[in-house]
């Protein structure tokens, strides 16, 4: 009985903890340039190091927070990330001018 109670008791907290969504990445830098997309654009930003990482700004991505900002905009952007071609991209969620 105890057994069983241990391997029920194991799965649910499994089960709550894979339902916990990680808080996204957030990056700070400064619009460099911008290319235009379908549903919105890729901005290339600089930070205070001086590395350059990409920020996708998508209306499906970000519904009534989407935003067209402009080169030189200083910017603190939240979201999920990847690696691709030796840059880092962000997907924005959330964003503030700083």
């Amino acid at each position: 009985m105890k057994t069983i109670f241990g391997i029920l008791l194991m799965a649910f907290m499994m089960a709550v903890a894979s339902c916990t969504k990680p808080a996204p990445d957030s990056f700070s830098g400064t619009i460099e340039s911008i290319e235009n997309g379908k549903d919105g654009y890729v901005a290339t930003l600089k930070d205070k190091d001086g590395e350059k990482f990409e920020a996708i700004f998508s209306i499906p991505n970000m519904g009534t927070n989407y935003k067209r900002w402009e080169i030189g905009d200083e910017l603190s952007i939240k979201g999920d990330t990847m690696h691709l071609n030796n840059t880092y991209r962000v997907i924005a969620r959330e964003v503030e001018k700083k």
